[in-house]
């Protein structure tokens, strides 16, 4: 039983939805009616979700294998709704940054999201219908941090992403859209070191970290039809971080 049929009759896919702001989403579209799959990493996660909500489909995949990814997405029934979110974080100085940092960034970060977004898309425009994806960027795609330089990179790679695919898959009913979120609060942010987690903190002008919610509210809002005549967008969710 849902408490809102915002969704009802949709299928959903939440990449990275073992936790953070991929469960938090996950949670929220089968409380407003949607048919949600799971993928995750981790399977201790995606067990725990569905210990919660039984009737979510689970799916195990490294994102980071493109043919694995591809088969396990290729598998999947056609997708009304995508939540790009999955990614991997590694703190370190620019200078410091080897191939193995900047394959991993890219290959989960950017490389899965188009990986994903291009099975989902082409089943979509075979059977000519509509959907809305949404990818899950950061305030790194529009400035840079210390200690932050693969991520950024990959990020800034999200958001043109969104861009290239709202372009192409437009004509074909299906709106792209990005959000970046600022500082949340969940198991990456912990990574942060709590100097700089203060620091980020006083330039936000709300003086706070983000919550879970504040982004998955975000997120409803892009995959609804309340933002129909949206497409191609980064919706930045941050507290004011980026303006001060």
């Amino acid at each position: 039983m849902t408490s809102s049929s915002r969704f009802a009759g949709k299928i959903a896919l939440v990449t990275g939805a073992g936790r953070g702001i991929g469960r938090g989403t996950a949670e929220a579209l089968y409380e407003q009616g949607a048919q949600v799959i799971a993928l995750d990493i981790i399977e201790e996660n995606l067990q725990n979700l569905k210990n919660k909500y039984p009737e979510i489909t689970t799916v195990q995949v490294n994102l980071g294998d493109w043919k694995a990814t591809k088969e396990a997405i290729g598998s999947l029934p056609t997708v009304d709704l995508l939540v790009n979110n999955a990614g991997v974080y590694r703190m370190g100085s620019i200078l410091d940054v080897c191939e193995e940092d900047i394959s991993l960034h890219l290959d989960v970060n950017l490389k899965a999201y188009l990986n994903v977004a291009q099975v989902l898309a082409r089943k979509l425009i075979a059977e000519k219908r509509m959907g809305t994806f949404v990818n899950v960027a950061s305030v790194c795609a529009n400035k840079p941090f210390g200690k932050s330089g693969a991520y950024c990179i990959s990020k800034s790679g999200v958001q043109m992403l969104t861009e290239v695919l709202a372009c192409e898959l437009g004509p074909h009913g299906i709106r792209v859209n990005g959000i970046n979120p600022g500082v949340v609060n969940t198991d990456m942010s912990k990574m942060v070191g709590e100097t700089d987690k203060r620091i980020l903190i006083e330039r936000t002008p709300l003086g706070r970290i983000g919550e879970v919610p504040d982004v998955v509210h975000g997120i409803l809002y892009l995959l609804s039809d309340d933002s129909s005549y949206m497409n191609g967008h980064s919706l930045v969710v941050d507290g004011g971080l980026l303006k001060f």
